[in-house]
């Protein structure tokens, strides 16, 4: 179930809202032998996150089989989460990896019996007999608050100290809806940051202190399925980045661009086939499209470049009426 850009938020009256985690949302299908999380591009997670499968499989064994709706994520020491780029360890051999976590926020089927034709007030209370509340666990449950209650105002108000990516709010009385993005759950982006596919790359300049490549090209997909152009990114990498992205990059080369408004200028630029995601974080996107001071955070395997469209951002209205949902 996907959430659709906050707009213009009605009377929030039956809604609940919840933390936007800053990881790789999964589907987790598990038994006492097994765990499967898989991405929304379906690849199974699970062999790439083992402490995290070992402590779902041993949940399945304690509590009977269950598919549960979640985010993989980064922690520190203490249990608290970490952003995206925690993550990249896990795609880098040669990085030191984060320690991880998986936060439940939906439950779709306990004991083989599907729940998704439930209201998601049924689907919680099912969650919560079922997951750990502690915010230290490996398999932890995820806060939600009722809109206007004393908790949902701590959250708001943790978000903007944070600085969290952003928020969601949900329809209590909605069903699950499967694979479909829909109004029921709304998200509040406080951040500017979203997946953007790369088109190609410049070399570095001379003198840079780096290798492999200088900055990455970077769009998105318009409804009509031509890629657009949104800017170059050239900050956000460590050199173990630099050497894995490059390598793969270099395999990818073509000799045409894959955007249908390829930017105009004199420097070298390497176009590449539009099928790796970055994910990007930004100041502003100007009128015309462009992203001003973009940072690279991290490579996307869990979501399909063709799938990337430019994301609405949250209005000061949609982020007031959040604001009103917490008080």
């Amino acid at each position: 179930m996907l959430a659709s850009p906050a707009g213009d938020l009605p009377p929030l009256a039956g809604w609940t809202i919840e933390p936007k985690w800053d990881g790789i949302r999964v589907i987790a299908d598990l038994t006492a032998k097994r765990a499967h999380l898989w991405s929304r591009n379906g690849i199974d997670k699970a062999r790439q996150f083992p402490e995290v499968s070992e402590a779902l499989v041993a949940l399945a064994a304690a509590r009977g089989p269950m598919v549960l709706d979640g985010e993989l994520i980064a922690v520190d020491r203490a249990g608290k989460p970490l952003r995206f780029q925690a993550l990249q360890g896990r795609h880098l051999a040669s990085a030191v990896s984060s320690s991880t976590a998986f936060v439940a926020f939906d439950c779709l089927a306990t004991d083989r019996k599907s729940l998704t034709s439930q209201p998601w007030t049924e689907r919680r209370r099912a969650l919560e007999a079922l997951v750990p509340t502690s915010n230290r666990a490996i398999v932890r449950l995820g806060e939600s608050h009722r809109c206007g209650s004393a908790g949902a105002a701590r959250l708001f108000k943790a978000a903007r100290r944070d600085g969290w990516e952003g928020l969601l709010l949900k329809r209590i009385d909605a069903p699950y809806v499967e694979g479909k993005r829909t109004p029921l759950w709304r998200k509040v982006k406080l951040e500017h940051e979203q997946e953007f596919v790369i088109g190609g790359y410049t070399l570095p300049t001379d003198g840079a202190d780096r290798d492999h490549f200088g900055a990455l090209l970077v769009g998105w997909y318009d409804d009509d399925g031509a890629l657009r152009y949104a800017g170059k990114v050239g900050t956000g990498y460590t050199r173990a980045t630099l050497a894995s992205l490059g390598k793969q990059l270099s395999a990818l080369r073509r000799t045409t661009s894959p955007f249908a408004d390829a930017p105009a200028g004199r420097e070298k630029v390497i176009w590449v086939r539009p099928v790796l995601v970055a994910q990007v974080r930004y100041n502003e996107m100007t009128d015309t499209g462009m992203l001003r001071q973009p940072a690279f955070l991290g490579l996307r395997d869990d979501k399909d470049a063709r799938d990337v469209r430019l994301e609405s951002e949250t209005s000061t209205g949609a982020i007031l009426d959040t604001l009103r949902c917490a008080s």
